[in-house]
């Protein structure tokens, strides 16, 4: 803070339009940073559902070819 008023009124004024910038700066950001998210979001979606699908093709393939439950399929008797 400074010496007098209009130093530490100065100090202040300064400090909020150094505010200001850094919001701004921070809202142009936004809308590219929300499409980063989207994006990461859409990409997690479509690899979590061509694994489910994989799997499921898998399981029928081995059907197929062996004629048994597949092995994540088989309940085991632990005891």
């Amino acid at each position: 803070m400074g010496q007098t008023a209009a130093e530490t009124a100065r100090e202040v004024e300064l400090t909020r339009k150094q505010m200001e910038a850094k919001v701004a700066k921070v809202a142009e950001r936004a809308p590219e940073e929300a499409r980063k998210i989207a994006k990461r979001v859409a990409f997690a979606i479509i690899t979590a559902v061509a694994v489910l699908a994989t799997r499921k093709l898998i399981d029928r393939l081995w059907e197929r070819v062996t004629g048994e439950l597949p092995p994540t399929k088989v309940k085991h008797d632990d005891d």
